[in-house]
């Protein structure tokens, strides 16, 4: 091989590996949202913090729940990118929560709309009560039931409630790629 087909057949493999380096580190798990070094999320839903999520592990940790001084719930809202679809959501090591179960609620849209009292419950995607018997289980096929293959591209807002003491969560959202 001479030298210039050398260096150009160098050059393609550092291409590739850079290529398949980027690929990797575009699906490894990001933080959308850590109440620890971020702060606390909204308390109303009809004003829910917006995180940014993308393609691959997006993470949710907080707190929620009644420290003695009233129920502190946690709202947010996330889009789905076009193209993709929300595939999996996972309960993460390190939940804790408070007597038997804690709650999570799943609405269509920029806002939650149903009250704490149940009011408008017609509205949720889906809802359910977790335990930390269910760390590392994929809680989306509940909490949306007969959406096969996922929530597709769109808007989305959680609602995460704790009614006795206070509880802390982690949540892996995951973004896949949709086939065309």
């Amino acid at each position: 091989m001479t030298p210039i087909r050398s260096a150009a057949a160098a050059s393609a493999k550092i291409a590739a590996a850079l290529l398949a380096l980027c690929f990797t580190l575009g699906a490894q798990a990001a933080t959308a949202w850590s109440e620890s070094s971020s702060g606390d999320l909204s308390n109303d839903g009809l004003a829910p913090t917006l995180l940014s999520f993308g393609l691959g592990s997006n993470t949710v940790f907080g707190g929620a729940g009644n420290s003695g001084e009233g129920i502190d719930r946690d709202y947010f809202s996330f889009v789905v990118p076009v193209g993709m679809a929300l595939t999996g959501l996972t309960l993460l090591d390190g939940t804790s929560i408070s007597g038997a179960s804690s709650f999570l609620g799943l609405q269509a849209g920029p806002q939650l709309t149903v009250t704490p009292s149940g009011a408008g419950v017609e509205n949720l995607l889906g809802f359910l009560h977790y335990g930390n018997d269910q760390i590392g289980t994929d809680l989306l096929p509940t909490l949306a039931v007969g959406m096969t293959g996922g929530l597709p591209s769109g808007a989305y807002s959680v609602w995460v409630q704790e009614t006795g003491g206070s509880i802390q969560y982690g949540f892996d959202f995951a973004i896949s790629a949709v086939p065309e």
